[in-house]
């Protein structure tokens, strides 16, 4: 069988087959009949008219001919087409298919048809001979030359019956294979073997490996008769039920639910989902990888997050920001557990009650009840307000120490604050001095003087 498509030539493209498939000659002990069917137009690319399709059947005894009736065969045509009878006429059945008006093709397909053949005693390949008045435009038809094949195979060749044992394999489960046929040289092809298995005498194959998608077998008989080779396919398909799948493109209108891990073999492509991606039921979506997840951009959570492990911003350069509060889990409390301790760098509001367990030390100010608290080291002014130049301290009890008392006028002094333990007297101050100085420029005094 041969597929005539467009060449420089027709216009038209043409498709036969035949019935039975394939065509099988006849013997002295029977008379074998049969039909071709012509498609026409079928896959055309650029749009061409026609107003008329001749058709010349061989007639002869040889393996060229088809039939040696050529004035029995029966013709017929899609609607809008009329077959004329067939006049035998130098050797050829010539049968002249005609339309109503003429026909633009753009891809629509008209089917002739020869029927009640009388297929000769000679195998071999028949080539049917057509002509088309055709044209480009609706206007000068000319007639342009085409062909299609037919093969005769010998009397009594049988080809048929081409199935699997099952429809249906489990995934890596072998198929098998069976057909009928006459003696012809057998050759399989499936899968990703394109140059194909050849067979001889079997007529039972299974595969040489287990299935895992739904694969596709074509058998091809061939027989050599009339000095050409005939040949002749069969089909069939077997499906896998849960089969492996490769695609280039994949559109999930639906849920699509995986029983196991989801990969992306090549790294350099991405997973792109427009909705969400959940855990199954109530559990939570996982991340079990031990690089963990990495998020390139921003990554909003709307509802309560829990860290089993360590935080880390491994660019040091970037922040963690928090619109509401970072509380310890439970009643723990939040702890900053790095040596480098916590910076901040912005104000800090304690709204609680504050233990610190060791030294605070600050740069700055500190302010208490919204004043400032004195430091070691800070000067401080002294104002004497009573009339005998006493000077006197008042500590948060309410007692009145006294820190001099003498005649010299120290009246709205500067002093020095030095630092002390609470356990220790004045005179052991911290610093080694245990001293308060007086104003710049006076003496300096003991705190017992």
């Amino acid at each position: 069988m041969s597929v005539v498509m467009v060449n420089a030539t027709n216009l038209l493209p043409y498709e036969p087959s035949t019935d039975p498939k394939p065509l099988r000659v006849s013997s002295a002990e029977e008379t074998e009949y049969g039909s071709v069917n012509i498609n026409v137009g079928g896959g055309i690319t650029t749009p061409a008219w026609c107003n008329k399709i001749t058709v010349r059947v061989p007639v002869g005894a040889g393996a060229e001919h088809l039939t040696t009736e050529g004035a029995d065969i029966k013709t017929g045509a899609s609607t809008g087409w009329t077959p004329s009878a067939p006049t035998v006429s130098g050797g050829f059945a010539v049968i002249t298919f005609t339309p109503a008006r003429a026909v633009q093709f753009t891809g629509q397909i008209v089917t002739l048809t020869l029927s009640n053949i009388t297929v000769n005693r000679t195998a071999g390949q028949v080539s049917i001979e057509i002509i088309e008045s055709s044209s480009r435009t609706n206007g000068s038809f000319t007639n342009k030359d085409a062909a299609v094949e037919v093969d005769k195979f010998p009397a009594g060749f049988v080809f048929r019956n081409f199935a699997p044992e099952k429809i249906m394999v489990e995934n890596g489960e072998v198929a098998v294979l069976r057909w009928e046929g006459s003696d012809a040289k057998y050759t399989m092809h499936w899968g990703d073997t394109p140059a194909g298995v050849p067979l001889d005498k079997e007529r039972v194959w299974p595969t040489p490996r287990g299935l895992t998608t739904v694969t596709g077998f074509m058998l091809r008989a061939e027989v050599t008769a009339g000095g050409v080779t005939l040949t002749h396919t069969l089909t069939t398909a077997v499906t896998v039920r849960i089969p492996d799948l490769v695609v280039r493109n994949l559109t999930v209108q639906g849920p699509a639910t995986f029983a196991d891990s989801v990969s992306l073999s090549n790294t350099a492509k991405d997973l792109t989902v427009a909705g969400s991606v959940r855990g199954a039921g109530s559990n939570p979506l996982r991340v079990s990888q031990n690089a963990g997840l990495k998020v390139d951009a921003v990554l909003n959570v709307t509802g309560a997050s829990t860290f089993a492990d360590s935080v880390s911003l491994t660019n040091t350069a970037k922040d963690l920001t928090v619109a509401g509060a970072v509380r310890g889990a439970g009643s723990n409390p939040l702890r900053v557990s790095q040596n480098a301790g916590l910076k901040v760098d912005a104000v800090l509001n304690v709204t609680g009650a504050s233990t610190f367990n060791n030294n605070i030390t600050t740069t700055g100010n500190v302010t208490v009840g919204g004043k400032r608290a004195i430091r070691a080291g800070d000067r401080i002014k002294l104002e004497v307000n009573s009339h005998n130049k006493e000077l006197y301290l008042y500590c948060e009890t309410g007692n009145r120490d006294n820190v001099y008392g003498g005649s010299r006028d120290y009246s709205n002094a500067t002093w020095r604050v030095h630092y002390y333990d609470s356990r220790s007297s004045v005179n052991d101050a911290s610093d080694g001095q245990g001293t308060i100085a007086e104003p710049d420029g006076g003496d300096i005094r003991s705190a017992d003087d």
